[in-house]
């Protein structure tokens, strides 16, 4: 079984919990969807953990720590480059090692007819896609269009599948 994980965003804590919870269930494949720095305190010891995920890809908040930080409001910003002084700031062969993990990070991966992407099909990186986007028919047509079968997105931080007849559906549905 596989898990799938993405915004982490230098929260450790959470993460702890998350992969605690994730071996309780005995899953033995974890796939990391981008976003593991940003805003939290623990950046560094976030690249370390996830540096174990049998998959991980860039998120838009890891490529702004890598290069410059651009579409991002002012709080982000500020947030990548306290991440960059954190990552900076440890001995330099585990900043070396962190950086280079975050580097070699891929935008997207395909298995078969699966997709796996931080942003979306159109934009691994960057693009939203919020449940209201079901309003916007040209928006999903164009998204779904890129998707052989299934796609696993984060970014929004919002849980939940959309469905190729423009529904959305969180997960108590």
């Amino acid at each position: 079984m596989r898990a799938l994980i993405s915004d982490i965003h230098g929260n450790l804590e959470a993460l702890e919990s998350v992969l605690a919870d994730i071996a309780e269930q005995g899953i033995d494949e974890i796939y990391c969807l981008g976003d593991i720095v940003g805003y939290g305190p623990d950046p560094c010891e976030c690249i370390d953990k996830v540096m174990c995920c049998q998959v991980c890809l860039l998120g838009n908040h890891d490529q702004g720590a890598l290069f410059d930080p651009e579409g991002f409001n002012a709080g982000a910003e500020k947030a990548i480059f306290w991440t960059r002084k954190m990552i900076e700031s440890g001995d330099s062969a585990a900043t070396e090692s962190r950086w280079e993990f975050l580097g070699e990070l891929p935008r997207m991966r395909r298995e078969g007819n699966l997709l796996f992407v931080h942003g979306s099909a159109r934009n691994p990186l960057n693009e939203y896609v919020f449940p209201e986007d079901i309003y916007n028919q040209r928006k999903m047509e164009r998204i779904f269009a890129l998707v052989e079968r299934n796609c696993f997105q984060g970014h929004t931080h919002i849980p939940g599948i959309f469905t190729e007849d423009l529904n959305f559906l969180a997960p108590e549905e």
